[in-house]
């Protein structure tokens, strides 16, 4: 009695909540238990991917073979697949991403587009960020809603995003959202491996700003009167930096380095340069931050009478914009699904990264899942072979069920589509205010 009880617990007593979960409040267009069975029924395969994208550790742009793999394995499952992506030429050389991709699969009739984003770029210390298994779970996700989608209104965009470890450059999901290729869609969906369980899609906007001063060189010790030293330009610079720093957001993260300052001791600096980053959670309060920081050096520049040469970046990393409706969807679904209460953690450290472009333009979740013990740092060694683990490869199995049931669920919910695409909109506007 005890070992049924158990099995009942484990097994269809998880079934039960999703299937009641998707059934609540609406007629279902077809049984989601499908969905999670295709998902089981492709782990294998789809751990076949992994294990190759994972030994293949393209770095950005160059993810020929890991992209090739996805699109062919997305063809099979019925979705009609297009590579060789047209975007901004300033962004990517040729005006072509030749390594992104957009896959499409209608439904059965008119209804939401749910987008799943997949990322495949590597480190140069390999997959310690897991990409690998952020496209793997999604391939699992895709693979969950293609079995039900001759049932089920709408359809579904997967899209592979190159290049997401040098986002700041722009050639990854910021070109691809220049270049049109999310039009269309209503929600977007993707998972992110470290060391917890979260559903907390924040990250940090970011922008650069490059300070190039130009003085007047002389002798420091005979004739300094005649000089202009650009180096206390960007001294000065830095002063400012920091006494704003009482009167901003607590979030708000400001830092700089100076990348020249003179050559010699006994003459006055000619040229100098800083750098800095402006980051926050919020894209208004960031920009807010960021006209403050350009106007330190544009007083710097009246202040010392050197020349201060400026220009704002071509690219900038905006946050996305969380949605609390679209948050406690996903939860639910991961606790349906027996992740651990205990395992799932508030979300306190915060980077920045091309995805929070698409989260800015369209309501976004990025869903965490833990493959490697609390407190393994991203980016790491231990992080990447994580990502080729038994244990790693069983939470992606289930976050793309997480995914996929999300998914399904708002396929066939047009009202929550529609609740959530207000909500972002009315939270959008209140950026920086």
């Amino acid at each position: 009695m005890d070992r049924r009880k158990k099995y009942f617990g484990s097994q269809w007593g998880i079934l039960f909540l999703v299937v009641l979960g998707v059934l609540t409040a609406a007629t279902a267009w077809a049984d989601p238990t499908k969905i999670v069975a295709a998902v089981d029924e492709a782990s294998s395969t789809c751990r076949d991917v992994s294990k190759k994208i994972w030994e293949f550790k393209e770095l950005g742009q160059q993810e020929f073979k890991s992209s090739q793999l996805l699109m062919e394995e997305l063809k099979r499952l019925g979705f009609t697949v297009k590579g060789d992506l047209k975007v901004p030429g300033d962004l990517v050389k040729g005006g072509v991403s030749k390594t992104a991709f957009r896959a499409e699969l209608n439904g059965k009739g008119p209804g939401p587009t749910i987008t799943i984003m997949l990322e495949y770029d590597a480190l140069p210390n390999g997959h310690a960020c897991g990409h690998n298994l952020i496209a793997t779970s999604g391939l699992l996700a895709a693979t969950g809603l293609a079995k039900v989608m001759a049932e089920t209104p709408g359809r579904v965009l997967v899209i592979g995003t190159p290049d997401e470890e040098r986002g700041s450059l722009g050639g990854g999901k910021i070109a691809l959202l220049e270049g049109g290729h999310f039009e269309g869609s209503d929600i977007v969906l993707i998972t992110h491996p470290g060391s917890n369980w979260n559903v907390d899609p924040r990250s940090l906007a970011m922008k650069r700003a490059m300070f190039n001063f130009k003085g007047l060189s002389t002798h420091a010790a005979s004739a300094p009167e005649k000089g202009i030293n650009a180096l206390r330009a960007v001294l000065l610079t830095f002063n400012g930096v920091d006494n704003l720093r009482e009167h901003l957001r607590q979030d708000v993260r400001i830092h700089g380095v100076i990348h020249k300052g003179g050559t010699a001791v006994n003459t006055v600096p000619d040229l100098a340069q800083a750098e800095f980053a402006v980051r926050a959670l919020d894209t208004g309060t960031m920009e807010a931050a960021y006209k403050k920081v350009v106007n330190c050096a544009k007083a710097a520049e009246l202040a010392t009478g050197a020349t201060l040469d400026f220009k704002e970046p071509r690219v900038a990393l905006k946050a996305p914009v969380p949605v609390d409706g679209l948050i406690k969807l996903l939860l639910g679904y991961m606790k349906s699904l027996g992740v651990p209460e205990r395992e799932i953690k508030e979300k306190t450290e915060f980077a920045s990264n091309d995805g929070g472009n698409v989260g800015h333009a369209y309501p976004l979740m990025s869903l965490g899942f833990k493959i490697a013990p609390e407190g393994t740092a991203g980016h790491s060694d231990a992080l990447r072979e994580a990502a080729a683990t038994e244990e790693g490869w069983k939470a992606t199995v289930t976050a793309a069920k997480v995914v996929a049931l999300s998914g399904y669920d708002l396929l066939t919910h047009p009202e929550k589509v529609k609740a959530i695409q207000e909500t972002f909109k009315e939270m959008k506007a209140k950026e920086g205010k």
